[in-house]
């Protein structure tokens, strides 16, 4: 059946990249009789910070009249969040892909401290290929497409964007409770082997409101928008008018 978003979708990314990690979902969204009318994406990879990165998101609300879906990916969907809870007016849904939109555990913020220490004496070697694995469901372990998109993304935006982001997303709140407060319906969505933003924390939050709503999708780990593009195309189909 074919199903045109008509309201406009705004795109954010997660750390360390950039539009690519949603061109191949743009295409499934615009295949089999299907169409995204209106997107725009957000460069969150250009900011220095935190206040930059939500100047640079209501910019992009601001290309468009109407209300508009968000659609954040990782640290994106944090940020997507906190831009929906600052222009509600704004917003006709909020898609949370591989993010919680909870603070972080302070073993996070431990890894975080150690790799912007890292970052800092340039002793940052770029993405390994355990890490890479570690945002995969094990069954893509072995998709090079996948992860030299993941490898070829991260090079090119290097170590300074990684620490800019790493920075401006560290003091992270719990949005939850807002979150569920909103006339907006949020959505999470996580792969069944996602290491980060996992099926239990998303279980735990879907279940505080009846207002946030979750999907898991098989086959995906973190990387959810590459791992399981169609599928995630058909879920976004279903739900953003």
């Amino acid at each position: 059946m074919s199903h045109s978003i008509k309201t406009p979708v705004v795109f954010l990314p997660g750390t360390l990249c950039d539009e690519r990690i949603f061109i191949p979902l743009w295409h499934a969204l615009n295949a089999n009789g299907n169409s995204l009318e209106n997107k725009a994406f957000v460069p969150l990879q250009w900011a220095d910070d935190l206040e930059q990165m939500l100047a640079l998101s209501e910019d992009r609300l601001a290309y468009f009249p109407s209300k508009v879906h968000l659609v954040g990916f990782s640290m994106g969907g944090y940020i997507a969040a906190l831009v929906a809870l600052a222009n509600p007016q704004k917003v006709a849904s909020l898609t949370l892909l591989s993010s919680t939109g909870t603070a972080l555990a302070s073993q996070d913020l431990a890894q975080r401290k150690l790799l912007l220490g890292a970052i800092k004496n340039k002793q940052y070697k770029g993405m390994t290929q355990s890490y890479i694995e570690f945002m995969l469901h094990t069954k893509n372990h072995g998709n090079g497409v996948i992860t030299e998109l993941i490898k070829e993304m991260a090079d090119d935006l290097g170590p300074s964007v990684l620490a800019a982001q790493t920075n401006a997303t560290g003091n992270r709140q719990n949005l939850i409770n807002k979150l569920s407060k909103q006339t907006f319906t949020t959505y999470f969505v996580v792969g069944e082997q996602d290491n980060i933003a996992t099926v239990t924390q998303i279980n735990d939050i879907a279940a505080s409101a009846a207002s946030l709503h979750k999907e898991v999708i098989v086959g995906a780990g973190h990387m959810l928008p590459l791992e399981q593009t169609d599928v995630l195309a058909n879920y976004l189909h279903s739900t953003l008018p």
